[in-house]
């Protein structure tokens, strides 16, 4: 077993599929079908499942791929260690973001890094909140953004960042705050299953037993933004959505929903593979620095800080951008 073995192995896990695998690993496929033969025999263990729509790891698979990565980080921050004489962050950096957090925390994020650790490639992978933190769980993201998330401390650790209010959002409507009962005579146009938002708007209307109103569902929030502008209905979004030039617009007012269902706590997970990578727990660090300058600054509004040190009191959301 060497490293060329487990670099090949982990991306065919992480691709499911051996031909995908020796395409972006340049490579013969029957070749690579050998050293998966090779690493197996040695193993004496079966560590890929074959069938028409792919391959899978085993449960043994599944704990050489998670050994694999970190062993493969370790190896590629030692060299960089021993080429600068000390550690430093160093390779590639896998984070995940929500889809409305990363309108808000993308772009800093990765402004961020490359001037503070110009030798960290980061990749920032956009999906929705509940599919994130088990690609995390899962050892395919190093960090993520997450939203109430649930403690796994064999798999990855939480830590807290804020609580972000939802709002209703669409043609002004004259009112402080909107009911749930006033919400259910509207068109609403929602983020798709399993989105976060989706599922505290399903939960909470199904406890006062009313009925949602569904005119269209997606989860991209660039869509769901253009259609309020064209009048088709309202969303619920956070206050970290309302960013770019789908927002700017006299149709899109944010209304506070009297209802304490509407908000969320948002966290950082980290894969417990990552603990000890010197990359990640910088990366991990300047994530929150990021969130809280957003928050202390102003620009993240709608929010309760939730982290280790405190911040100045953020300004109320503005009712309209």
């Amino acid at each position: 077993m060497d490293l060329r073995q487990l670099k090949y192995f982990v991306r065919i896990v992480e691709l499911e599929s051996i031909t995908a695998a020796a395409e972006t690993l340049h490579i013969a496929q029957p070749s690579l079908s050998q050293h998966v033969a090779n690493l197996e025999k040695e193993l004496e263990t079966p560590l890929l499942l074959r069938g028409p729509g792919g391959v899978r790891a085993t449960e043994a698979g599944k704990l050489l791929y998670r050994h694999a990565k970190v062993m493969l980080r370790q190896a590629d921050e030692a060299k960089s260690a021993l080429r600068h004489g000390r550690d430093t962050p160093s390779g590639h950096v896998k984070v995940g973001l929500p889809t409305s957090t990363s309108r808000i925390l993308a772009l800093p994020l990765i402004e961020a890094v490359a001037q503070r650790y110009p030798e960290v490639v980061l990749e920032v992978v956009e999906g929705s909140s509940s599919d994130l933190a088990t690609a995390v769980s899962m050892h395919r993201l190093d960090l993520s953004v997450a939203m109430d998330a649930r403690p796994q401390p064999a798999r990855m650790t939480i830590t807290p960042l804020l609580t972000e209010d939802l709002f209703l959002v669409g043609p002004p409507l004259g009112l402080d705050a909107v009911t749930l009962r006033q919400m259910s005579e509207m068109p609403l146009l929602l983020p798709s299953f399993p989105n976060s938002i989706r599922v505290l708007a399903a939960r909470a209307f199904a406890e006062e037993d009313l009925h949602l109103r569904l005119v269209a569902e997606t989860s991209a929030v660039s869509i769901l933004l253009t259609l309020v502008r064209a009048g088709k209905g309202w969303t619920v979004l956070p206050s970290s959505a309302l960013v770019g030039p789908e927002a700017r617009s006299e149709k899109i007012v944010a209304t506070r929903i009297a209802s304490a269902d509407f908000r969320r706590r948002v966290s950082v997970c980290m894969s417990v593979s990552t603990e000890k990578s010197v990359a990640c727990t910088h990366i991990h660090q300047a994530l929150i620095e990021v969130a809280a300058e957003l928050v202390a600054d102003g620009r993240w509004t709608g929010v309760q800080w939730q982290g280790e040190r405190p911040l100045p009191k953020t300004p109320p959301l503005r009712q309209s951008t």
